[in-house]
């Protein structure tokens, strides 16, 4: 069986149309580096349809995208400020509809002024994978190893001085 890392990603970004982009590639990077290969166009492709949205909506202030890998389920979410809290305004109905069809699971809520919309890939159908807990990396005194002591090869002798006057 296929063991999994918990992973977690945080970014923060200022709303432009072109950090949509920007983002979509970074957060591809980091899913395929987890090995989620086969979940990587559907969540860049979600993420593009919040951050859209998002843009438009927040002129001013930060994006925060987080994407979370807990070995069954890929979880990505954005917030932003809401200038509109308690409705859907930043969220177009096409959007929303696009990421059910998309995600096996998406929600918004508002939190401290803030929009939080979030959708969920799973891994694999019936499939848990193992989570396998994170251990610190070693230091540099437990990952290198001494070179083993060795004599060094003796010398080889220097040739006899030839006489001054002796023919060859």
């Amino acid at each position: 069986m296929h063991q999994a890392t918990p992973s977690y990603y945080h970014i923060s970004v200022e709303p432009a149309p072109g950090r949509v982009g920007q983002v979509q590639r970074i957060v591809a990077a980091h899913t395929r580096y987890w090995g989620l290969q086969r979940l990587t166009p559907p969540a860049v492709h979600g993420l593009g349809l919040l951050l859209e949205p998002a843009v438009e909506v927040c002129p001013d202030g930060r994006i925060e995208v987080e994407v979370w890998w807990n070995g069954q389920h890929l979880i990505n979410a954005v917030s932003y400020e809401d200038p509109a809290p308690g409705t859907l305004r930043g969220l177009p109905q096409r959007c929303s509809a696009q990421i059910a069809a998309l995600s096996d699971g998406w929600g918004s809520c508002t939190r401290e002024a803030r929009r939080i919309v979030w959708f969920s890939l799973r891994s694999r159908s019936g499939v848990r994978e193992v989570l396998v807990p994170k251990f610190p990396v070693p230091d540099a005194s437990e990952a290198l190893q001494l070179p083993r002591s060795s004599a060094l090869p003796d010398a080889a002798p220097e040739p006899a001085p030839v006489a001054a006057g002796t023919a060859s």
